[in-house]
């Protein structure tokens, strides 16, 4: 005879299997010889430029909305995987300063236009303030010449493409899904980043990239949310693995 407690807990379990299958959309069937190439294509991009550990650059940022367009010279220091210092300026003059260290993120208005202030998080999202819906990290990411592709335990090509220039990325129990996107060439050109219900969080498009010494770094990226936000980002110079100070990551208030 079962008692109670065993009664309870296989019922326990058996609603967790059930919630959680429910959750976790089925993985199709696919071809696991082409499934061996997505994964060494989507490993290849996780991979990209992972020898960039710091930068430093300046370049554009144009942020467009349904009701306005608002351009920026940008300046930034970065390190590898949650320390950021931007700059916005206009005019060539600073305006908006953000720093992040991976415990906290701080703004700072060089017009006055409100006071130092800090909220403590290991990698805020950055809609609120740039627009699109993507994290910090994904930024610093970008900004250090990488790709934003995250974990993942599955890789395989989208079975709605024939051509094979789309990988879907997909981590167990994350509600979070990803799609690499290459051009004929063989170069990823995109990434399309969705939630559990298939909705799109943003899209990422590469249309130009800039070689280097040390390799080649996307420099004109466009970034847009599911409203039609979009940031523009064209990059004008790069430094790769810079020496930083950690000091670069403190504000005073006088900027």
């Amino acid at each position: 005879m079962i008692n109670q407690n065993s009664l309870s807990s296989l019922i326990y379990s058996i609603v967790f299997i059930l919630i959680f299958s429910g959750c976790a959309p089925l993985r199709p069937s696919t071809n696991p010889l082409l499934d061996k190439k997505a994964l060494l294509f989507a490993n290849q991009a996780q991979s990209f430029n992972q020898h960039i550990l710091a930068s430093k650059g300046t370049g554009w940022a144009r942020v467009e909305t349904n009701t306005k367009t608002d351009k920026f010279k940008i300046a930034w220091a970065a390190v590898f995987p949650n320390k950021i210092r931007i700059t916005f300026l206009m005019s060539g003059l600073p305006i908006e300063t953000i720093i992040a260290t991976g415990e906290k993120i701080t703004f700072f208005s060089h017009t006055g236009e409100h006071p130092k202030t800090s909220y403590n998080s290991k990698d805020p999202d950055m809609k609120n303030y740039i627009q699109v819906p993507i994290k910090i990290s994904e930024m610093i990411s970008i900004l250090l010449g990488r790709l934003p592709v995250k974990n993942f335990d599955n890789a395989y090509f989208s079975p709605s493409d024939s051509s094979l220039s789309s990988i879907i990325l997909k981590q167990k129990w994350k509600g979070e899904t990803q799609s690499l996107c290459f051009n004929d060439k063989g170069k990823i050109d995109g990434l399309i980043s969705t939630n559990l219900s298939g909705e799109l969080l943003y899209e990422m498009k590469i249309t130009q990239y800039k070689t280097y010494d040390f390799g080649e770094i996307p420099v004109t990226i466009e970034i847009k949310d599911m409203d039609n936000r979009k940031l523009i980002l064209d990059i004008t110079s790069f430094q790769a693995n810079p020496a930083i100070k950690d000091t670069i990551f403190r504000l005073t208030e006088s900027g």
